[in-house]
C-alpha cells in the first residue's frame, strides 16, 4: 500500500475516534499514536524521495563516464589512422 493511501487512511481514523465510543484515555492515546505514525510517515517519505533523486543523479553521472571513455578511444584511433595515411 502506498505511503500516502497509509496517511489518508490514519487521517480517516483519527476523524472516526470519537464516534467509535472508547474511553477518554485509549482516545487520546490512539490519537497520539496515529499522529506519530502520520508524521513518521511524511518524513520517511520525504527522505525516500531525496534519495531517489540522489540514486538518478548518480545513475546519469555514471552513464556520462562511460560514454565519455567509450568514446575517447574511437577519437584516438581515428587520430592514429589519420597521421597513418599521412
Amino acid at each position: 500500500m502506498p505511503k500516502s493511501k497509509i496517511i489518508i487512511t490514519l487521517g480517516v481514523l483519527i476523524a472516526l475516534l470519537p464516534i467509535l465510543g472508547f474511553p477518554r484515555a485509549w482516545e487520546s492515546f490512539f490519537q497520539i499514536a496515529t499522529g506519530a505514525s502520520i508524521v513518521l510517515l511524511s518524513v520517511w517519505a520525504t527522505i525516500d524521495k531525496h534519495l531517489a533523486i540522489k540514486v538518478k543523479a548518480q545513475k546519469r553521472h555514471f552513464r556520462k563516464h562511460q560514454q565519455v571513455e567509450v568514446e575517447v578511444p574511437k577519437e584516438v584511433e581515428e587520430k592514429i589512422l589519420q597521421e597513418e595515411s599521412i
